[in-house]
């Protein structure tokens, strides 16, 4: 498991420290790594579990997950973890866009995963990575630890190609309807595009997302680039974001600067620069500069 807690300030003299994450993760394996399961909680603010599945792999092309695990829609969600990200905080899209937050989706605290299952895998394989990755799920659409509430499941499938070792594109679609209070379910279709490059010294991300909430039109992008110093536990990162709608909702961009220092294998030091633009805030308050400090301690 692992702990993370930081500082936080902002030029509106708002500062605090807090508890970020507070997890214990159990996991296990049979049938010769054919078969395993994860049971994960977080113990910050009010108990709950995050991950509770189980996984069936017979071949690297076909498997099958069954539970509560991250949603595979787009990049960031699934397959950044919050030991390794790059940032404090997600994107606009892993925040907003991912069945993660109550402004568009009517859930919150999700953190990107809900109940459901999916079948995943790779195909033509070559040394050290696999051409063609893909997913396809069934959710219930509804977040962690609930029930679903109608008839209607969330449809996600996502495909990832790496033409070469290092870099790879995806595409991803979901098919949603969004509970906004009763009986009232509108349908939410979204759609991504990405790309990654990593070579173990320069690393560069981006996605796009376009979301439909009924009317509400929502689009946000982000573009990452960052540099891991060779044989040195330091690493820098730039960030570009924005998110904006058809409906007043949202229209925010932030830039972020980031360095990350791990000088042991269980302990891992973040600190954020962060310029964001608000420009449905009062404009007292539509351009804001915040300062951002994470202790990470993993066991």
């Amino acid at each position: 498991g692992y702990i993370q807690g930081g500082f936080s300030w902002d030029k509106y003299e708002q500062s605090t420290f807090y508890l970020k994450r507070a997890r214990v993760s159990l996991t296990g394996d049979a049938a010769k790594e054919k078969i395993d399961y994860r049971l994960q909680v977080d113990m910050a603010g009010s108990p709950k579990i995050c991950d509770l599945y189980f996984r069936y792999k017979p071949l690297k092309q076909l498997n099958l997950q069954l539970g509560q695990f991250k949603l595979p829609f787009a990049l960031e969600n699934e397959l950044c973890g919050p030991t390794t990200f790059e940032f404090i905080e997600y994107s606009y899209i892993t925040t907003y866009l991912v069945r993660n937050n109550g402004l568009y989706d009517g859930i919150s605290g999700a953190t990107g995963r809900d109940i459901g299952f999916q079948l995943y895998g790779s195909i033509f394989e070559r040394e050290g990575y696999s051409i063609l990755n893909y997913n396809v799920g069934v959710f219930n659409g509804s977040g962690i630890n609930a029930k679903d509430h109608n008839s209607s499941k969330d449809f996600i499938a996502r495909v990832i190609v790496k033409p070469f070792k290092g870099f790879a594109v995806s595409g991803s679609y979901m098919y949603a309807e969004t509970n906004f209070g009763g009986n009232r379910y509108l349908k939410s279709p979204r759609f991504a595009f990405g790309a990654w490059y990593e070579n173990g010294t320069w690393i560069g991300r981006a996605e796009y997302v376009h979301a439909n909430f009924g009317e509400v039109r929502t689009d946000s992008f982000y573009a990452l680039a960052g540099y891991n110093f060779r044989q040195q536990p330091w690493s820098v990162y730039a960030r570009y974001e924005f998110i904006e709608d058809n409906a007043a909702i949202m229209d925010s961009q932030r830039i972020q600067l980031g360095t990350a220092y791990k000088p042991f294998k269980f302990l891992r030091l973040q600190a954020n620069l962060n310029y964001e633009i608000n420009d449905l805030a009062p404009e007292a308050y539509r351009n804001s500069l915040g300062f951002n400090l994470l202790v990470t301690a993993m066991f």
